[in-house]
C-alpha cells in the first residue's frame, strides 16, 4: 500500500521551474520538502527493485560486509540523518559509485580494482554520503514539474552509470542528457566540501580525495569506460585544486586509518576479475619482490591463496593461508577464508566446524552466516542452513541473495510452502513482480488451514498489485 500512496504524492506534486542551478533551496525551505525523507525512502526502495533487475550484482559476502562496516563507520561522523542504507555491489570493473534517494548506495567492483589506498576509496564513499545528507536528489526536483518522472530518471541514470555506457540507458534518448546533469555542479562542489570534512573527521588521510580526483583526471581521454565515474560526476580542474587547498589547511597526522581489510578485499576483487589465475600469480609474486607498503605485501600473499584456490591447488593454498593466520590470527577475513577453502575442497565437515566456531564468536555476522549456510547445504544439512538463513532474512529482509539461498535450503529441507514464499520475496526485491505473484499463489494453495499464513500471503499479494499499479501510472 505504501507505494500507492507514494505514487499519489508524486503525481500531485508540482514545483516551480524558475530556480537557477546556483539558487538551490535551503533544506528548511518548503521546496526542499517536495519529497519527504519517508518519501525518498519509499521511492528509493521501489527504484532499487527495478535497478536490480537490470544489473549483475557482485555476490561476495566478505566484500559486502567490508562495505557495510566502512560506511556505517564513516556515517557516524557524517551529516546523514536517515541511516537506513541499502548497498548494491555491481559486478562491473569500471570505477563508479552513486547515491540514490533513501540511502541507496551503489558501488562497482572496479572501485576496489582502481583505488590504491583506503583513503581514496573512503573519499568516494564520503562524497556519496554527502549527496544523501544534503538531499541533492530531493532538491533537484525543484527544477522539474512531474516528480513521477524521478523514478524513470533514476533508473536510466543508474543503469547507464553502472554499465559504463550512456548508450545503455533503456528509457529513451531524451534521458541521456539527464545523465550529464544528474547532480548540478553546485551539488558536486558541495558534496566535495562536506565529503572532505567527513573524510577528515573519520580519521582518513585528507590527501585521499585529491589523489582520487587525480586518478580520474589522468584517465580522461585514455579509457572512459574504465572510469565511468567521470560520466556521472563532472571533474573540472578546480575541484582538484579545491581538494588540495583543503588538505593543505589540515594539520597532518602521523597515522591515518588504513585498514588491512581494504587491501584484502581489493585482492579478492582482483582474483575474481582475473581470467588467468596463473598470470595473476606471477603478478602477485612480482608485488612480493617489491618494496611497497607492508599491507600490499600481505594482500599479495592473500591473493596467492585465492589464486591457488581457483586453480584447486589446495595444499599450497592452505599452507599460505595458515602462514597469514599465524601473523594475523584475529583477522576475520582470513578466518572466514579458511572456511571457504575447506568448502572449495569439499572438506564439508571441516568447513562446518570452522564456520560454527566463527559464528559462535561473531553472532549474526553476515559473511560467516552466508558461507556457513552454504557449507551446511553442501554437507546435506539443509535444515541447519534454513535456520541460519531464516534468521538472516529477519534481520536483512531487503537482501535478495538471502531469500534466494533460503529458498534453496527450504526446498532441500522439504519446506515447499516456505520455498514459494522466499522465492516471492526474492522476485519482489529484483523487480519481477509477476513471478512473485505466481510464487505466492502456489504458496496459497499449500497454506490450507494455516489462517495466519494465508492472511500474510494475501496481504503480500495486495502489496504487489498496488506496486504494479503505481508503476503503471508512473510510466
Amino acid at each position: 500500500m505504501k507505494y500507492f500512496y507514494l505514487f499519489l504524492l508524486l503525481s500531485f506534486s508540482t514545483i516551480s521551474l524558475n530556480q537557477s542551478e546556483d539558487n538551490l533551496p535551503l533544506l528548511g525551505d518548503p521546496s526542499s520538502a517536495s519529497i519527504s525523507l519517508s518519501g525518498e525512502y519509499d521511492l528509493g526502495r521501489l527504484w532499487l527493485s527495478i535497478f536490480r533487475s537490470s544489473v549483475k550484482e557482485y555476490e561476495d559476502p566478505l566484500t559486502t560486509t567490508y562495505i557495510e562496516d566502512l560506511i556505517y563507520r564513516i556515517s557516524e561522523t557524517s551529516e546523514v540523518r536517515d541511516r537506513r542504507y541499502e548497498f548494491v555491489v555491481i559486478d562491473d570493473e569500471s570505477i563508479n559509485a552513486f547515491a540514490a534517494p533513501g540511502g541507496i548506495i551503489g558501488i562497482n567492483k572496479g572501485m576496489f580494482l582502481k583505488t590504491d589506498f583506503e583513503s581514496e576509496f573512503a573519499s568516494v564513499m564520503c562524497h556519496e554520503l554527502a549527496h544523501l545528507s544534503q538531499r541533492h536528489f530531493a532538491r533537484s526536483q525543484s527544477q522539474v514539474t512531474a516528480l513521477g518522472n524521478a523514478l524513470l530518471i533514476l533508473g536510466s541514470v543508474a543503469v547507464a552509470a553502472a554499465s559504463g555506457s550512456p548508450e545503455g540507458i533503456y528509457l529513451g534518448p531524451a534521458l541521456i542528457q539527464q545523465l550529464s546533469i544528474n547532480y548540478t555542479r553546485s551539488n558536486e562542489k558541495e558534496a566535495d566540501r562536506i565529503g572532505f570534512n567527513n573524510l577528515v573527521r573519520a580519521g582518513f588521510d585528507p590527501k585521499g580525495m585529491s589523489s582520487m580526483f587525480q586518478k580520474l583526471q589522468r584517465s580522461r581521454g585514455v579509457n572512459d569506460e574504465e572510469f565511468s565515474y567521470l560520466m556521472s560526476h563532472p571533474l573540472p580542474k578546480e575541484r582538484i585544486t579545491d581538494a588540495r587547498l583543503r588538505e593543505n589547511s589540515i594539520e597532518q597526522k602521523r597515522e591515518y586509518r588504513d585498514s588491512l581489510d581494504f587491501y584484502l578485499i581489493k585482492a579478492r576483487s582482483i582474483v575474481s576479475s582475473s581470467n588467468n589465475a596463473r598470470d595473476q600469480i606471477k603478478e602477485f609474486e612480482t608485488i612480493l619482490r617489491s618494496n611497497i607498503n607492508q599491507k600490499s605485501i600481505v594482500a599479495a600473499e592473500y591473493g596467492l591463496v585465492l589464486s591457488h584456490k581457483k586453480l584447486k591447488n589446495f595444499p599450497l593454498a592452505f599452507k599460505l593461508l595458515r602462514a597469514l593466520l599465524d601473523q594475523f590470527p584475529n583477522n576475520l577475513i582470513l578466518q572466514t577464508t579458511l572456511m571457504e577453502l575447506h568448502l572449495e575442497e569439499e572438506n564439508n565437515f571441516e568447513a562446518v566446524s570452522v564456520g560454527e566456531t566463527l559464528l559462535s564468536l561473531n553472532k549474526n555476522n553476515y559473511a560467516i552466516s552466508k558461507i556457513l549456510s552454504k557449507a551446511y547445504l553442501q554437507n546435506n544439512q539443509a535444515r541447519e542452513a534454513e535456520i541460519i538463513l531464516s534468521e538472516l532474512s529477519r534481520n536483512r529482509s531487503s537482501d535478495p541473495s538471502v531469500w534466494y539461498q533460503l529458498a534453496e535450503a527450504q526446498g532441500l529441507a522439504g519446506n515447499i510452502l516456505g520455498l514459494h514464499r522466499s522465492r516471492a520475496e526474492y522476485f519482489m526485491l529484483t523487480g519481477r513482480y509477476d513471478a512473485a505473484i505466481f510464487q505466492l499463489r502456489e504458496a496459497l494453495k499449500l497454506s490450507k488451514n494455516f489462517f495466519e499464513i494465508r492472511e500474510s500471503i494475501v496481504n503480500r499479494l495486495e502489496d504487489i498489485f498496488e506496486t504494479k499499479k503505481a508503476l503503471r501510472e508512473l510510466s
